[in-house]
């Protein structure tokens, strides 16, 4: 037997011991959206991308499978000059749901007569106020949230670790870049809740570790000091916030009368 027909033999042994060997999972759509009174031709993609270690022998290791959801604008001819904006939630422990239905998308859970949350079932509609006519936009799942996974044989509680969250999400964010080719877009990063420290710390990530540079974050509820969101005997913080916050409504709509 040749080295060559050694080798095969060898890789076909090697997948037949391990049939869930994890993949790339993607599906791709077309679609089309009035915001501001344009009609916006968008592509979604919606998927996992396989993160991979690289380990001293063995080469690279699959570690997890990263589920998200990605818009593109159709009608982009140079996307050097088209930013990509990377949105998630926080909890931790919380999909990109809640800015991808609530916020940003180009489709949004459609709100009752009063703008609130409506009785289920729930319905989806066109999103008019989507900013996709300005930014693509990828919504992230970090691992054990949506459906992302540690793949079989991986603890998933490595990547729960507040460095470990941001290696992943940070190295998800550099592999969609490499794979659509978006290098050299202008690069935005929307969190919300504890995903406004997950941002701040990508930023260092991102920077510090693989020399891409953000151009812009944006921080929704904001959480930078945890001390702001305990409500404990003993510290006053939250409660000076609200405080504030109620004064700053109160002379707002003082300033709105005059």
């Amino acid at each position: 037997m040749s080295q060559e027909e050694k080798k095969e033999s060898e890789e076909t042994k090697n997948e037949e011991k391990n049939p869930d060997i994890p993949e790339d999972k993607l599906s791709v759509t077309h679609h089309s959206v009035t915001i501001n009174g344009e009609d916006i031709r968008y592509t979604a993609t919606a998927g996992t991308l396989v993160l991979k270690e690289e380990i001293d022998k063995e080469g690279e290791k699959p570690k997890a499978s990263v589920f998200f959801i990605a818009y593109t604008r159709d009608d982009v001819e140079d996307t050097s000059k088209r930013p990509v904006t990377f949105s998630f939630n926080g909890g931790p422990g919380s999909s990109s749901v809640w800015l991808h239905l609530g916020v940003l998308g180009p489709r949004c859970v459609k709100p009752d007569e009063d703008g609130e949350l409506p009785q289920p079932p729930y319905q989806l509609t066109d999103n008019e106020c989507s900013i996709l006519d300005k930014t693509d936009l990828v919504f992230i799942d970090p691992v054990s949230t949506g459906f992302s996974r540690a793949v079989p044989g991986e603890e998933a509680k490595q990547f729960h670790g507040f460095k470990r969250d941001i290696e992943s999400v940070g190295d998800f964010i550099l592999l969609y870049l490499g794979r659509y080719k978006r290098w050299g877009s202008p690069k935005l990063l929307i969190g919300e809740s504890y995903g406004t420290t997950r941002a701040s710390g990508l930023a260092g990530y991102l920077q510090g570790r693989h020399g891409t540079y953000l151009n812009a974050i944006m921080l929704v509820s904001v959480v930078l000091n945890f001390q702001t969101i305990r409500f404990a005997p003993g510290n006053d913080l939250p409660t000076h916030l609200c405080g504030d916050c109620t004064l700053s409504r109160q002379i707002g709509r003082y300033r709105y009368r005059i």
